[in-house]
């Protein structure tokens, strides 16, 4: 066994060790309760110490297995298809010894077999119950004969109306832990899709800017393609450059040129509509996607917006003494555009804006 494996099966030992000592508790509440028959003459008294020393001997038996770690030596380390046998064969040994008893080790049959049935898998839970049905009505069958009455006195159904009631409360314990189970579980894979949300964010945003990185920019754009191919309309890409932006780091360094890349997507941000997509690029240079746009009027006129907000902006409010400016180039999708086709008409209007002067949006 591997050392993670180990450290694993370490930490289900005690939840395995709560298992046997429950087992061990149930039977020997059910051997208080066959004691309390004996006692008023119901059964025989040394049927009762023959099945308590039994039951209460093979339960402690799985217990000490399980403490002194031996069930991790094999396969079934939960030792569950064991135990839920020996507690089966126990029980309807009961019924063997005590028939007149017999609506007891019932319930302790459908005790057993209920705990036993959200452990098993289906084809264990199949077996289970062929194997149970079987033996349960071969167990009955052989003492039909000596099934009595039980309810005898108002003392006989006193005890019976305890053990039932004791079963209750075991069934409701279980049904609680059940149910927290479920809770945490709940729990724990609302908490995993909130992690693969934040996974896929970091994965699909740049860790500088927050905005797209390449990759996820040019899925995004792939899938716009595809929508307007498939279904008709109009979208563009403008391709942003800061002007000068090596002199910012020079004259300001590193730190200061990456507290102006945040604000430059920030400030963008502000001046496309919340349908459009701001991507980087990398470096200086962003791009950002005009959904839906009804023309190359309306593209040109959205990326001017994204222009002026850059330019207006108070750029002392990052770099004392900066002021900032941005060149643009804008290309409205044709049909037999590719990706790549359209980011290259983008990339020369780009270079044109900058050419002539920069602080300019041109449309290819």
């Amino acid at each position: 066994m591997t050392p993670p494996d180990l450290e694993r099966q370490l930490k289900l030992q005690p939840h395995r060790l709560r298992i046997a000592l429950v087992a061990l508790a149930n039977f020997a509440i059910l051997t208080v309760v066959l004691a309390l028959y004996a006692w008023i003459g119901q059964a025989s008294w040394t049927a009762v110490c023959q099945f308590g020393a039994a039951s209460i001997g093979l339960s402690a038996l799985f217990a000490l297995v399980i403490a002194r770690r031996w069930n991790l030596h094999v396969e079934d380390k939960d030792l569950m298809v064991a135990q839920f046998c020996v507690a089966m064969a126990v029980m309807l040994g009961g019924l063997l010894l005590l028939p007149q008893l017999w609506v007891l080790f019932l319930i302790g049959v459908i005790d057993i077999f209920i705990f036993g049935m959200m452990r098993f898998e289906p084809r264990q839970f199949i077996f289970a119950w062929l194997l149970v049905g079987v033996f349960t009505a071969a167990a009955m069958y052989a003492v039909r004969g000596k099934l009595g009455q039980m309810v005898v006195s108002d003392t006989s159904l006193a005890i019976l109306l305890l053990y039932l009631f004791m079963v209750l409360g075991q069934l409701m314990v279980f049904g609680t832990g059940v149910m927290a189970l479920r809770n945490r579980l709940s729990d724990r894979n609302r908490q995993l899709a909130e992690s693969v949300d934040r996974v896929q964010q970091l994965a699909a945003h740049d860790d500088l800017t927050g905005a797209l990185n390449r990759r996820a920019f040019m899925q995004l754009l792939a899938d716009e393609r595809a929508r307007a191919l498939r279904y008709g309309g109009l979208f563009a890409v403008v391709l942003l450059d800061i002007d000068h932006f090596k002199s910012v780091n020079d004259r300001f360094g590193h730190q200061a040129g990456d507290a102006v890349l945040k604000a430059f997507c920030q400030v963008a941000n502000t001046g496309i509509r919340t349908t459009d997509r701001l991507g980087r690029l990398g470096g200086e240079e962003f791009i950002v996607l005009l959904i839906s746009v009804a023309g190359a009027d309306a593209a040109r006129i959205a990326a001017e917006r994204v222009r002026e907000a850059i330019a207006t902006h108070d750029w002392n409010l990052v770099v004392p003494g900066l002021s900032l400016t941005t060149s643009l180039g804008v290309a409205l999708f044709e049909g037999s555009d590719t990706v790549e086709t359209l980011i290259a008409r983008a990339d020369r209007a780009l270079y044109a804006a900058k050419d002539s002067g920069r602080n300019r949006t041109v449309m290819a």
